[in-house]
C-alpha cells in the first residue's frame, strides 16, 4: 500500500513541477542596423526606366545615413548634414488580409528632440545590404521613402 501511495504522490509532485514552471517568452530582437550605410538605388513602384531605378549615378547625389550604438543617427547628402536625432528599434509582423502571407519586418522608430517624428522605416538586412521597403509594415510611405518602392544601402 506504501508503494501506491508513493507513486501516486510522486506523479503529483512531478505533474505540478512540470505545470508551475513557466517558459520564458521567446524574445525577438530587430536586426542590428548600426554602422554607416552608402546609398546605393531606390526603385520606385511604377515601371523601369533611365531614372528607376534612381542612383548616385543617374541622380548626382550621393546619401549617408548612420546609426550608432548610442541610439544616435545622422544623415547626409552630398557630403552636408541634412537631419540627425536618436533612434528606436522594433520588430513586428503585417498581414495585409485574412490567408494572405505575413510579412515580418524589423522597424526604426525616429525621434528629433525627444520627439518622436511621424514617420519610421520598415527595413531587413541581406548580407551587407540594408533594404528600407514601407510595404513591409503595409504602408505606402516611409521616413526615406516619401513614395512607395524600396531604398537600398551598403554597409561601409
Amino acid at each position: 500500500m506504501k508503494t501506491i501511495a508513493h507513486i501516486i504522490l510522486s506523479v503529483i509532485l512531478l505533474l505540478s513541477i512540470a505545470f508551475s514552471c513557466k517558459k520564458e517568452p521567446n524574445t525577438i530582437f530587430p536586426k542590428d542596423i548600426a554602422g554607416q550605410w552608402k546609398w546605393i538605388k531606390t526603385y520606385k513602384v511604377y515601371l523601369l526606366s533611365d531614372s528607376n531605378p534612381q542612383t548616385p549615378q543617374n541622380t548626382g547625389n550621393q546619401e549617408l545615413i548612420e546609426f550608432n550604438t548610442n541610439h544616435t543617427w545622422f544623415t547626409t547628402k552630398n557630403n552636408i548634414k541634412t537631419d540627425s536625432g536618436t533612434f528606436s528599434l522594433g520588430h513586428g509582423s503585417y498581414t495585409p488580409y485574412p490567408g494572405a502571407g505575413t510579412s515580418i519586418f524589423d522597424s526604426i522608430a525616429y525621434y528629433r528632440n525627444g520627439i518622436k517624428l511621424n514617420m519610421g522605416d520598415y527595413y531587413d538586412i541581406y548580407n551587407d545590404t540594408l533594404n528600407f521597403c514601407p510595404g513591409y509594415g503595409g504602408r505606402f510611405t516611409s521616413y526615406t521613402l516619401p513614395q512607395n518602392g524600396s531604398k537600398f544601402w551598403i554597409r561601409q
